[in-house]
């Protein structure tokens, strides 16, 4: 798989469980469908309750076509969002769901999570755990990663 920044092969690197791909010259990292949030949860284990695609908002975003071509399906371009608060950046494919982070741009989607959490009242806490409950009840096929959530957020 190419960088699709660079151009160059890019190498495997494991993360906890998970492999992603890493660009050798410009240090991009493309994540495969799900591995962003497998990687954060590997990362910051007490916040696995947050949600590291926050792009999903889409009124907090900025979305532009990207000059770079998805190093997977490499026909399709990349849609990269720009996150206005935290400027940080992410490039989508919508085929394949996989997400290309420039240099540092991971370190700032992890930064800008735990900003989030320690922005959060006491009433969001006690909010997010009732979510969480709810998931608990509502999800019985997730329980332990539900009921994990839960101690996180309690925590």
């Amino acid at each position: 798989m190419r960088c699709p920044q660079c151009r160059v092969e890019m190498k495997r690197n494991a993360i906890g469980d998970t492999t992603i791909q890493e660009c050798p010259d410009c240090k991009g990292m493309w994540f495969e469908r799900g591995d962003l949030d497998d990687v954060k949860d590997e990362v910051l284990p007490e916040m696995s309750w947050l949600e590291i695609n926050r792009w999903l908002d889409a009124a907090q975003f900025e979305a532009d076509q990207s000059p770079y071509a998805c190093p997977q399906c490499e026909a399709r371009y990349l849609t990269t969002v720009k996150d206005q608060q935290s400027e940080t950046e992410v490039s989508l494919c919508e085929q394949c769901e996989g997400r290309w982070l420039a240099t540092g741009q991971f370190l700032y989607l992890i930064n800008a999570l735990i900003d989030e959490a320690n922005q959060k009242s006491a009433p969001e806490y006690v909010k997010i755990s009732l979510q969480q409950l709810k998931d608990v009840v509502m999800n019985p096929d997730a329980l332990g990663e539900e009921w994990q959530d839960l101690k996180t957020v309690l925590a």
